[in-house]
């Protein structure tokens, strides 16, 4: 996972945080002689959050990962994601047991107050649900400082503006970090509604998942989207954040708009076909060939909407080079995987070019033939486009999920 809202602001209120920290040799805010912070392991996680209310008011929050010195409450820091109380609790129940119990019943009672404590863990998500620890969860998972940060932000209904998390070093430089892969991502992407590859202040990456609308469609069944979520997690973006689109069966990468400059900008470079995308997918049957270019015009089949037709005569042009990178046997069947490199971006595009040389996409139903709980085999993998503020070339990647 990549930075998430890591910017610029965030790591000065970390470096000032760090500094007051050190300054006061106290770890609590007020400062207390009660948390000396050189009391601490050097490897302590914390965080520090930038927010916006409701009414436009500034909230900052900050967040250590763990328990510091044994404690999980303590002053100017959120509360972790699960009850203290009832965490002492069951600590309390076990904890004698465990240490007079032999070494066989010493770890089946140890299994026994892990599971319950697990069970207290609850995460509040973008729609106002509340979700629980994953099954089979690492150890630790839910304790991390960014995450405790965002969960409280859900909860209290606040706009996430900036996250830094950090450590300490010894000598007093700070290094950050993004959340973790290997617990933070087993719960992000629920509790955010999307899974964020990348957030700035002025653009985001998400990984869509295929069944997943890119924007509204028509009626309020179909108003869940991207945008729509990308939009109610970050009210302050334009409403129409969104700078392209993925057909609904389609996942992988879309680029969102934090402010209207960049969503004029990017749109621009999509338009002027200044942006590089790649995608892979699987093909129905055997291609021998190495790769090739389609260059087959299109237009909207108006007697079948959404339909789309290869039209010689009155279709645009559409031209997709794509890539073989071999066959695999899914299920019994065997499928090429290619990469595509669109030079066009009509409607249907590939899905329509790859039907029309005699090898639909597995599990297009519009194209092709899908088989019961089949999803539609493609993925936009890669994208490459001028940052809208830096003007740096920046190249985003998804591995895709089949």
């Amino acid at each position: 996972m990549q930075a998430f809202l890591e910017t610029d602001r965030a790591i000065a209120l970390a470096r000032d945080m760090a500094d007051e920290m050190l300054r006061t040799d106290s770890f609590s805010f007020p400062p207390s002689a009660q948390y000396k912070l050189s009391s601490l392991n050097k490897n302590t996680m914390f965080g520090i959050m930038i927010c916006k209310d409701i009414n436009g008011n500034e909230k900052i929050l900050r967040a250590f990962a763990g328990a510091l010195n044994g404690e999980y409450r303590i002053p100017g820091y959120v509360n972790p994601c699960f009850s203290i109380t009832e965490f002492r609790k069951i600590e309390a129940e076990y904890s004698p047991l465990i240490h007079k119990a032999d070494e066989e019943e010493r770890k089946k009672l140890s299994a026994e107050c892990l599971g319950k404590i697990n069970a207290l863990y609850s995460f509040s998500t973008w729609d106002g649900r509340l979700i629980e620890l994953p099954d089979k969860a690492p150890t630790g998972t839910g304790d991390c400082a960014g995450l405790r940060l965002i969960n409280t932000a859900l909860r209290k209904n606040l706009e996430i503006m900036g996250l830094a998390e950090f450590m300490i070093g010894d000598d007093g430089t700070i290094e950050t970090y993004p959340p973790c892969k290997e617990r933070c991502s087993l719960l992000l992407p629920s509790m955010l509604g999307l899974d964020i590859l990348y957030a700035d202040e002025s653009i985001a990456i998400i990984n869509k998942e295929a069944g997943m609308l890119s924007v509204p469609g028509r009626g309020e069944d179909k108003l869940d989207s991207a945008s729509y979520r990308f939009h109610r997690l970050f009210p302050s973006s334009p409403k129409e954040c969104f700078v392209h689109r993925l057909d609904m069966d389609t996942s992988g990468l879309l680029v969102m708009a934090f402010t209207k400059d960049a969503h004029r900008k990017l749109s621009m470079a999509f338009e002027a076909r200044d942006v590089e995308k790649e995608y892979e997918a699987l093909l129905e049957g055997v291609i021998r060939e190495e790769g090739g270019i389609i260059d087959r015009p299109m237009r909207l089949d108006v007697e079948h909407r959404p339909l789309q037709v290869i039209d010689p005569i009155h279709g645009k042009r559409a031209i997709t080079v794509w890539k073989r990178l071999g066959v695999t046997i899914v299920n019994g069947r065997k499928l090429t995987r290619v990469r595509f490199y669109p030079k066009t971006g009509r409607t249907h595009q590939l899905r329509v070019h790859s039907a029309s040389i005699g090898h639909p996409i597995a599990g297009d139903r519009l194209y092709g033939e899908r088989k019961e709980g089949e999803r539609l085999m493609l993925h936009a993998a890669r994208i490459t486009f001028r940052h809208p503020v830096t003007g740096e070339s920046v190249t985003f990647s998804s591995d895709p999920p089949f």
